[in-house]
């Protein structure tokens, strides 16, 4: 679904799969929207089971009819564009049954290369963010030691030449997402709240080790950041939990990095409160004054869960 800055819908990305009875629901994820604003790949169960996924590409337009990259049993996933939109860059299990970084050539009629293996470690290499310099950060995760039950997370980065560097300590650091010029590293990180950890949004300047909190929002889980083209905006995905972990409540939140203190809003949907994950940003310049009249997140939402309750309790 796109929806534009002052909260209208304007149209689905792409045709819906007809559902037939005893098959599992589509799930459609990763939006990447790519540098020229032609075409939007993302990963879906489509031609899969619900365990599975492949990406699939479509023009960036009215119901497009997408069709399918890349083939095969293995879970393909989190796919992003180089910044001049020449390779699209992936984490897959292809390789064996860990998620390794993948990366495929793409013409300008949005036709795959073949597949080229980028790393290959002990653990699972995710979410990876391509830097105009071709270099690519991503969550290592892997366990803490041999023998161990506990996971790690942190931020590692492979240099075009293939050399690879520990960015982060961790141990929960995860979703990175370069600035467009390259020179800032937004990500999620655990920050305590009441003695219990949630994720939060943080940003690190590139070589260097020091990171600070974006915008503290307790009680909701921050992940997947995604720059705005200019810079000045940081989109996030924000999950609101139960006390049995499940998810409560989702939302695209944004934080204008021109205010000081930052804060976080919700994306407005004229449509009304519906849960929404992983988004995209496209390329053209966004309406900076119809953003900074977003609601801000905590209080709004504050009041569509108490809407929620009210009608539960008087339907």
């Amino acid at each position: 679904m796109a929806i534009d800055e002052r909260g209208d819908r304007r149209f689905e990305l792409v045709t819906p799969t007809p559902l037939t009875a005893g098959a599992p629901q589509v799930r459609d994820s990763n939006p990447a929207v790519s540098p020229d604003g032609r075409w939007l790949v993302f990963a879906s169960t489509r031609d899969r089971t619900s365990d599975g996924t492949s990406l699939w590409i479509a023009p960036l337009a009215v119901e497009a009819v997408p069709r399918r990259l890349t083939e095969g049993a293995a879970i393909d996933a989190q796919p992003t564009w180089s910044p001049d939109g020449r390779w699209v860059v992936f984490a897959s299990t292809r390789s064996g049954g860990e998620f390794d970084l993948w990366r495929f050539a793409i013409d300008a009629a949005g036709n795959p290369g073949e597949p080229i293996q980028l790393t290959n470690t002990p653990g699972h290499e995710v979410t990876p963010t391509v830097a105009p310099d071709g270099a690519i950060a991503y969550a290592s995760v892997r366990l803490a030691a041999a023998g161990s039950r506990e996971i790690v997370s942190r931020l590692e980065e492979r240099a075009p030449d293939g050399t690879i560097r520990q960015l982060t300590a961790g141990p929960g650091d995860s979703s990175p997402a370069f600035s467009p010029d390259g020179s800032t590293i937004a990500f999620a990180r655990p920050a305590l709240h009441n003695g219990a950890p949630d994720a939060e949004l943080w940003r690190m300047a590139r070589g260097t080790a020091i990171a600070t909190q974006l915008v503290d929002l307790p009680l909701t889980d921050e992940s997947g950041p995604v720059w705005s083209r200019d810079g000045r905006f940081v989109f996030a995905t924000s999950v609101l939990r139960g006390a049995d972990g499940n998810v409560v409540f989702s939302s695209v939140v944004h934080v204008d990095l021109r205010d000081h203190p930052a804060r976080a809003r919700m994306l407005g949907d004229h449509a009304g409160p519906v849960a929404r994950l992983t988004p995209a940003v496209p390329s053209r310049q966004l309406d900076v004054a119809a953003l900074r009249g977003d609601p801000e997140y905590l209080p709004e939402l504050a009041r569509i869960m108490a809407a929620r309750i009210a009608e539960q309790m008087h339907p």
